[in-house]
């Protein structure tokens, strides 16, 4: 019984979660109450507590995945925006909803969903501050015939735009050289919808706790 608890504790927090539920579950459905009250009160408490530390932990990340924010004063502009939009979500029951998903539904693919479409709402509120670390990546090169156009860059992510029809950014540390320009003038805008709705790319940057 030991053996396996140290199994499970070393598996992925998603794979931890749907175990622990179905296992809730079947306590639930099997077990009367009145022992789950009584003589199973300490294993059935541990076992719900496990599964809201580990949801709570998902969350997180799902919230803050991909999203990198320096502490600068746009920054804290920004985090402030994200923390009262997640408070007036909890004032209007997503709290509750999630964690109905998990201890009355025991569906961990409804709760996840509930995760992502937050996240979808924070991505909408950071996008316009990733646009305005957009810039042109400009080298010697670029200012010679035939005159190649300058690579497009965002400093926040350290990303370069590969591919504009699918907004498709990447790190490319050997595109990048000390006798690069640099000219900030929200290049990003001029690309129409970049990044927005789009979560696919492989952001790295530099992350402050939301």
């Amino acid at each position: 019984m030991a053996e396996e608890k140290r199994s499970e504790d070393s598996l992925p927090d998603e794979e931890k979660l749907r175990i622990w539920v179905q296992r809730l579950k079947s306590n639930d459905e099997k077990v009367p109450k009145e022992l789950l009250k009584t003589k199973y009160q300490k294993p059935y408490r541990e076992l719900k507590g496990k599964i809201k530390e580990t949801a709570d932990r998902i969350l997180s990340e799902i919230l803050t995945k991909d999203i990198a924010i320096r502490n600068d004063e746009a920054g804290q502009k920004l985090i402030s925006d994200i923390q009262t939009l997640i408070k007036e979500k909890q004032v209007a029951g997503v709290s509750r909803e999630m964690g109905n998903a998990l201890t009355k539904e025991y569906s961990v693919d409804k709760f996840l969903q509930i995760a992502e479409s937050l996240h979808t709402q924070v991505w909408n509120l950071w996008v316009p501050y990733w646009q305005g670390y957009c810039c042109l990546y400009v080298l010697p090169e670029n200012w010679e015939e035939p005159y190649q156009p300058p690579r497009i860059y965002n400093e926040l992510t350290d990303e370069f735009l590969v591919d504009e029809e699918k907004n498709l950014w990447e790190k490319h540390p050997e595109w990048k050289s000390e006798q690069r320009t640099i000219i900030t003038a929200g290049a990003c805008r001029l690309l129409a919808g970049a990044k927005e709705g789009e979560t696919g790319h492989g952001q790295t940057g530099k992350h402050q706790q939301i």
